[in-house]
């Protein structure tokens, strides 16, 4: 049993986890530097507080976070480390900076894929598209919306934190940055966000058909569309996302 800590990039990846660092790359402090060229989609071994672990860099986006989520998935079966647990974390922009501040950590509860579905030239409705992404064994569909685990599902792995710690929050995983008054506002009145990120529902949909428990974690680096200066600090939010293992007990 392994679980998996992946992250969109290098740096995310650097300050999440301090004490890592890929074979043959720099540590200490020349790491930061070096944390934006190391190798996407390639699964590294982990030592955590409990035991073994393994983490990767999926790249940015949803077509990478999928892609990703499927290699290493394989990958770490063949080795004989199956994955039992998966906890992707990094920065989110957020609707509103007042609910929820720069630097605040997020655990995201639902996922939202608002690019699925039926475009009437306007909008797109998930609902009246004949085709959903999948239909588990159960019978309900999944679409544009997932339920992600609670952080009790992970326990066996050594995962445990006070709730209090983190904000819960919704999350939409967009292909497309939004970057206009108009785009930021229509995304949250339809969807009734917290967050925007980039790769969330790719990850949690990837634990989904595999049957493994996906814990999600964003720390808030700047307001979702068009911000002033105070309204964003993405060095800071990196710092902050070093909080993230010791509230989940995994270092």
């Amino acid at each position: 049993m392994a679980l998996l800590l992946c992250a969109a990039t290098g740096l995310e990846l650097a300050w999440l986890v301090p004490s890592f660092s890929p074979p043959g790359f720099p540590t200490g402090d020349e790491r930061y530097t070096a944390a934006e060229h190391w190798p996407e989609m390639v699964l590294w071994p982990l030592r955590l507080k409990h035991g073994s672990g393994l983490c990767c860099i999926t790249g940015v986006g949803p077509i990478n976070a999928a892609l990703a989520l499927g290699l290493v998935f394989a990958k770490a079966s063949a080795a004989g480390m199956p994955i039992t647990g998966v906890c992707v974390a990094g920065l989110a922009g957020a609707f509103d900076l007042q609910e929820f501040p720069l630097y605040s950590l997020c655990r995201v509860v639902e996922e939202i894929w608002p690019e699925f579905g039926l475009h009437d030239g306007q909008s797109v409705t998930a609902g009246a598209f004949g085709f959903p992404l999948w239909c588990p064994e159960r019978g309900e569909q999944v679409r544009d919306r997932l339920n992600l685990s609670s952080v009790e599902a992970l326990i066996t792995l050594g995962v445990h934190c006070d709730n209090a710690t983190f904000l819960p929050a919704r999350s939409l995983t967009v292909a497309g940055v939004s970057a206009s008054f108009a785009r930021t506002a229509d995304m949250r009145s339809r969807y009734r966000a917290d967050l925007e990120n980039m790769e969330g529902f790719a990850v949690a949909y990837a634990c989904a058909r595999q049957g493994v428990p996906c814990l999600e974690v964003r720390c808030v680096s700047n307001k979702v569309g068009p911000r002033t200066r105070e309204e964003k600090d993405f060095p800071g939010a990196l710092r902050a996302l070093m909080c993230t293992l010791p509230a989940l007990n995994l270092i």
